[in-house]
C-alpha cells in the first residue's frame, strides 16, 4: 500500500519551492515504476530503505538523501523495502538559490546533499528527526538560501512566461523581450534550470498532454493540435523521447508510485483514456 501526501510551502518559500510531499510505501513487491521529465529538481530524504533506480544496465540504490538532478528521458525506480521519504520539489529554477553549483552539472545525477553543501546536510539530518519535519525543513532551507545569490530573475521570468504558455513560447521572440540574446537565454537557462530553454518547452507540452486527456473526452488528433503538436505522429516521437514509449502503452502502465510521481506538479497520468490507444 501506498500513502502520499503534499503540503504547500509558506509564502517565504513559494517563490523557490514547489510543493514538500511524503511518500510512503509498505515494501510489498512493486512493478518497477517508470517517471517521466517533469521540469523540476527534488531533495529526497529517505528515513528508510532508498529506492533503486535502473541504469547502465543494472539497478542501483539511491544514496541516503541526495538531489535529484533534472532528466531529459525516462527514469526507472522500484523500492527495496519499506519506504519513506521526505521530498522537497523546487521550482524550476529554485534549487539554483541553495546551491553554488550549475544545475545543468548535477541534471541526471542523484548527488549526495554532503557533497553539495555540509552546512545543509547536517541541518537537514536533525529534519528528520523533528516532530515537525515540513517546518524543520523549510528552517534549513531559509538558514541556507545564498542571498547574495538572489535568483537570476530573468531567467525566473523565462520560466514563468514558458510555463504560462505550457511550453509554447517563441524562444527568439522570449529573448528579445528579456532583453537578452537567444546564446545568452540558452547559457543562463541551462545554468539556472539544467536543462536547455527548448528541452524544457519540450517538457512542458509533453506534461500538457495528460492534463488535456485528464479534462476532456478528445481524440489523438485534437488533442496533439491542442498542446501544439503539428500531428499526432510528432507527439509519439516526442513521447518516445521523452519517455521512452508510445503514449498508449506509457498510459496503460499500472504504476500507483508512478502516478504519485505525475501528480506532483499537476501532470495527470490518465490510466482511464488507454481505450484511446495511440500506437
Amino acid at each position: 500500500m501506498i500513502q502520499y501526501r503534499e503540503i504547500q510551502p509558506s509564502a517565504r518559500l513559494r517563490r523557490f519551492v514547489a510543493s514538500f510531499w511524503i511518500l510512503e510505501h509498505d515494501g510489498k513487491d512493486v512493478a518497477p515504476q517508470r517517471v517521466v521529465p517533469d521540469g523540476h529538481s527534488e531533495l529526497i530524504l529517505n528515513w528508510r530503505q532508498p529506492f533503486a533506480s535502473f541504469r547502465s544496465g543494472a539497478w542501483h540504490d539511491q544514496p541516503q538523501r541526495f538531489l535529484a538532478g533534472q532528466i531529459d528521458g525516462p527514469l526507472l525506480l522500484r523500492p527495496n523495502g519499506p519506504a519513506k521519504m521526505l521530498g522537497i520539489g523546487f521550482q524550476p529554477h529554485g534549487a539554483a538559490t541553495f546551491f553554488p553549483q550549475p544545475m545543468h552539472e548535477l541534471g541526471g545525477r542523484f548527488t549526495p546533499i554532503e557533497d553539495l553543501s555540509r552546512q545543509l546536510s547536517r541541518d537537514l539530518d536533525r529534519v528528520l528527526e523533528s516532530p515537525d519535519p515540513i517546518a524543520a525543513a523549510e528552517a534549513a532551507l531559509l538558514s541556507a538560501q545564498d542571498i547574495s545569490r538572489a535568483g537570476d530573475l530573468l531567467i525566473e521570468e523565462a520560466v514563468r512566461r514558458i510555463t504560462l504558455t505550457k511550453g509554447g513560447s517563441d524562444l527568439a521572440a522570449l529573448s528579445r523581450e528579456l532583453g537578452m540574446s537567444i546564446r545568452q537565454l540558452e547559457r543562463r537557462f541551462h545554468a539556472t534550470v539544467g536543462l536547455p530553454p527548448k528541452l524544457f518547452c519540450r517538457i512542458q507540452r509533453f506534461n500538457n498532454v495528460f492534463r488535456v486527456l485528464g479534462q476532456r473526452s478528445c481524440n489523438w488528433v485534437e488533442t496533439a493540435v491542442a498542446c501544439g503538436y503539428y500531428d499526432q505522429a510528432h507527439l509519439i516521437r516526442d513521447c518516445k523521447s521523452l519517455s521512452g514509449n508510445t503514449p498508449a502503452i506509457l498510459m496503460a502502465e499500472d504504476g500507483d508510485l508512478a502516478r504519485h510521481f505525475y501528480r506532483r506538479y499537476g501532470v495527470s497520468h490518465s490510466y482511464n483514456t488507454a481505450r484511446r490507444s495511440l500506437v
